[in-house]
């Protein structure tokens, strides 16, 4: 579980910088951008280009459809239950992100690796392609829909978004049977480099956007967030493995990966999308340092 505790100290590391005034909360947006235009699509790339086999994809495709089905309905319920409370547009829209979106990938992966190994770890980079998926669309939709995005095509933005055009243009590569070890090595390591900043940028620029304001008042929506990630969440995934049945091995990992915190990508397109990021960062600080106990629970629950 230390990866838990190395993502709070990055994030508080933003966070000091702030307090410190050696950057400024304003700065969280040209990070993000950063990691949105160019760090990003790095990791995407060499993700799908190192992990993805075509003739995998059928024998995992439960799985994938299992993710969808269980963060699409997080979401829809996030909207229902943010419109019953009666939440501005940023607001709903910044719930929604924290609910529907999880940390699959740079907290699912080596968590994945330490319960089950590589077997499970195959496993878990097929939910997290997905669940990338979901993110650049889903995602992209939700930003646009109730952020700065209103009276935009929401295809064309889409569309428009540098990771999702990755994913596919990398996919495709993937399939024509494209190999990174084409590539000049002086550009395969510059591409390692700018993936190798995507979690830190996006941590220090979560940290430069949190206040104790902020947590105080956020408070509740970081409660809803709590109760979609690590109750709702999970228990679609297990009920979604009955219906399909899957079991054993592919059924723990859908839990684990299903159980982890807010992504850190919500905060990304909230500030992209200039939705309420006050609660956005409030809700993955809160659900990151959470899932460190419900995490060391479900450990002693699978394994």
């Amino acid at each position: 579980m230390e990866v838990i505790l190395e993502i709070i100290i990055l994030i508080l590391s933003g966070y000091f910088l702030k307090v410190l005034n050696i950057l400024k909360e304003e700065d969280s947006k040209v990070l993000s951008r950063v990691v949105i235009y160019l760090t990003m699509p790095s990791t995407i790339f060499l993700v799908i280009l190192k992990n993805l086999n075509p003739c995998q994809i059928s024998s995992f495709l439960k799985l994938m459809v299992i993710i969808i089905l269980t963060f699409s309905l997080c979401g829809l319920l996030a909207y229902i239950l943010g419109r019953f409370i009666k939440l501005d547009k940023k607001s709903l829209g910044g719930l929604i992100l924290v609910c529907m979106l999880a940390n699959t990938g740079f907290l699912g992966y080596p968590i994945i690796l330490g319960m089950f190994g590589e077997h499970g770890l195959v496993r878990a980079i097929f939910c997290d392609m997905v669940s990338v998926f979901i993110t650049m669309v889903l995602g992209s939709y939700v930003g646009i829909k109730f952020g700065s995005g209103e009276g935009k095509n929401v295809f064309v933005e889409m569309i428009k978004f540098p990771p999702l055009v990755t994913g596919v243009l990398s996919i495709l590569l993937v399939i024509i049977g494209f190999k990174l070890s084409y590539l000049p090595n002086f550009i395969l390591k510059s591409i390692n480099y700018l993936s190798s900043a995507t979690v830190p940028c996006i941590m220090i620029s979560l940290g430069l956007s949190l206040s104790p304001r902020a947590i105080q008042y956020s408070l509740s929506i970081s409660g809803l967030a709590c109760l979609f990630r690590f109750l709702l969440s999970p228990t679609f995934a297990y009920l979604f493995s009955i219906i399909f049945g899957v079991y054993g091995l592919d059924r723990d990992v859908l839990i684990i990966e299903s159980s982890m915190p807010s992504a850190m990508m919500s905060f990304v397109l909230g500030t992209i999308y200039n939705l309420n990021t006050k609660i956005i960062s409030s809700a993955i600080f809160i659900t990151t340092v959470m899932s460190f106990f419900v995490l060391f629970t479900l450990k002693f629950i699978l394994v």
